[in-house]
């Protein structure tokens, strides 16, 4: 039978395999991470069983213990290097088709493909660097082509005889509508690499180059509202009716038909019938 000692260890045994095998799967992985190392010793350890198992694991120590020792820096130097990654895929799906980027775009594919996660020196940190600098000066880029078409836009509302006619609370409610406001102005913060994800996450660049493109319209919806709010409405006045027998009744009649129009129209436009 076992001694204590033996039970003891057997015991100990099974929670041994399962934390090696879990630190081994943590060395290694999906790419871009280096392939999971190979655990067939942990597995014919485990196929064993009583003293054969303590044995085995007994015969296996010193190799188990080096390749744990490798499996924990693998793991902890994965950990350490996968939120920059993460951060690369962000930026990569943003990119979408911007001139420029085909390069940097091929080296992260590569990277992936070559499971270069690890690789030294670090290649992931410059690329990050690189995407996020392309994307600032597109969205920087974006953001001066609004203001000027918006600052354009409004010296046109300026102009406008009807605009200048408008309440406050018209204008302001024209353009709200039209998303024209300040308030609706695309938010571009791009000091770092988050800043500039968050702008992006909120308004991508495809989305940001169509809003760009459609402010000469929406002010040109602007002018019409503004030219509708400030047509006074038409008044239908209906002409004196009365039978006609001369030339003076023609005259009595031509009169009474002009007082009318001429007091409505102080009103507004007229339309007789």
């Amino acid at each position: 039978g076992l001694t204590a000692k033996q039970g003891e260890e057997l015991a100990f045994v099974p929670q041994f395999l399962v934390n090696a095998q879990d630190l081994a799967n943590r060395a290694g992985g999906d790419a871009p991470r280096p392939a999971r190392p190979d655990t067939a010793s942990l597995d014919e350890i485990r196929l064993t069983a009583g003293n054969e198992q303590l044995l085995a694991l007994y015969n296996q120590r010193d190799q188990l213990s080096d390749a744990i020792d490798a499996w924990n820096d693998l793991a902890e130097r994965i950990e350490k290097r996968l939120p920059s990654w993460n951060t690369l895929k962000r930026l990569l799906a943003q990119v979408n088709g911007l001139s420029g980027a085909e390069v940097l775009v091929a080296q992260v594919t590569h990277i992936e493909q070559q499971r270069q996660l690890l690789e030294e020196p670090d290649a992931i940190t410059p690329l990050v660097a690189s995407l996020t600098q392309l994307l600032r000066d597109e969205l920087n880029h974006l953001h001066t082509d609004y203001q000027a078409r918006h600052q354009k836009g409004m010296a046109r509302l300026d102009a406008d005889t009807n605009w200048q006619q408008l309440e406050p609370e018209q204008r302001n409610s024209l353009l709200s509508t039209q998303k024209l406001t300040l308030t609706d102005a695309p938010k571009v913060q791009v000091a770092n690499t988050d800043e500039v994800l968050a702008t992006l996450e909120r308004l991508s660049l495809s989305s940001f180059m169509d809003r760009v493109a459609a402010i000469d319209s929406r002010f040109d919806a602007v002018l019409v509202s503004a030219a509708e709010l400030m047509e006074p409405k038409a008044q239908f006045v209906k002409l004196p009716s009365r039978t006609i027998k001369t030339d003076a009744d023609i005259e009595a009649w031509l009169a009474d038909a002009k007082k009318e129009i001429a007091q409505a129209l102080q009103k507004g436009p007229v339309i007789l019938h």
